[in-house]
């Protein structure tokens, strides 16, 4: 994700579905408080948080 990679891209790479790796995402934003939003990038604001630590 921090590399830019769609969850299809993802998915190829680390041999799983790209639902498996929809559902890691979204448990993601979950633990990071990130709700859908019309204004913010979640990927994004996911990866800018665990670099700030």
């Amino acid at each position: 994700m921090a590399e830019g990679r769609s969850n299809n891209a993802i998915a190829s790479r680390l041999f799983v579905t790209d639902k498996a790796v929809g559902k890691h995402i979204n448990n993601i934003f979950t633990k990071l408080g990130l709700p859908p939003s019309d204004d913010d990038n979640r990927r994004v604001l996911a990866v800018l948080t665990y670099l700030n630590g």
